[in-house]
């Protein structure tokens, strides 16, 4: 099973290469239209590796997706999976972390993708990536960010930073907070006993964690969407402080039961 998954997941990502390698030296001069088709594509092939994982998606509310034009997407951030998990049903435009850029494979499939970037570590460049971001809602499309600034352990939600709540300041355009739960894994639920499988935080390392997760036999996630919220009249600290709360309601966290003991050979 795992080698099907993985000549599967190949398969997928070459035909992902194949398709979006002719695009990007146009993107230069047509970047609007070559960042649409870049979104179908990532949001097809997205569809078709949680297919190859055999990860099943459920959406709820999704009509909130369809309120407004288009969106500041703002959700909670547990894994690699989740940028899959989120385009198979929310098509976006995703903004991502330099680190990523740099982490190889990783990396080339986000610049393919048409990503932005930003730099966790520095507020320096942050007017021209608040400014990459207004572009991008200005001219229709949904933008994907992850305010926790990092993947976690999904033992809670991380306070949102608030910087990036700028461009939806800047264009008016509505926040839609949405959260991902993870909710089994080989037919048991998720817990703090075998999140790790699926989180991935810290300093593990990519490629052993993806083989271990080709080696599962079944995922389940859901993704909530909350009801959008125009910024009007809201400060950044307010914006940020909303969407946390919503996407936090509906967040199943897998924090360890007090006072019970765990054999940590379990916890990957």
């Amino acid at each position: 099973m795992k080698y099907l998954k993985f000549l599967g997941f190949v398969f997928f990502i070459l035909s992902y290469f194949c398709c979006c390698l002719p695009l990007y030296p146009i993107f230069i001069f047509f970047p609007n239209l070559v960042r649409k088709i870049l979104i179908n594509v990532v949001s097809v092939h997205s569809k078709a590796m949680l297919w190859v994982l055999d990860i099943n998606v459920t959406a709820f509310n999704i009509e909130y997706s369809r309120a407004y034009s288009n969106f500041l997407v703002v959700s909670n951030h547990l894994s690699y999976l989740d940028i899959l998990i989120l385009a198979s049903k929310l098509p976006s435009c995703y903004v991502t972390s330099l680190e990523v850029k740099r982490t190889p494979f990783l990396g080339q499939l986000t610049q393919l993708a048409g990503c932005l970037y930003v730099d966790r570590n520095t507020r320096q460049n942050l007017s021209q990536e608040v400014s990459e971001l207004r572009e991008a809602l200005n001219s229709g499309f949904n933008v994907t960010i992850f305010p926790e600034a990092t993947s976690t352990n999904g033992e809670e939600v991380l306070r949102f930073r608030r910087p990036l709540f700028e461009a939806s300041i800047a264009t008016g355009k509505p926040i839609l907070p949405v959260t991902i739960n993870y909710k089994t894994i080989n037919s048991k639920e998720v817990s703090f006993q075998n999140r790790d499988y699926l989180c991935w935080y810290g300093d593990m390392e990519f490629f052993g964690h993806f083989i271990t997760l080709l080696t599962q036999k079944n995922i389940t996630v859901e993704v909530v969407l909350a009801e959008p919220f125009l910024p009007t009249l809201l400060p950044l600290l307010d914006l940020a402080q909303i969407s946390h709360q919503k996407v936090s309601e509906s967040f199943r966290t897998f924090k360890p039961l007090p006072g019970r003991q765990y054999d940590q050979n379990t916890n990957l």
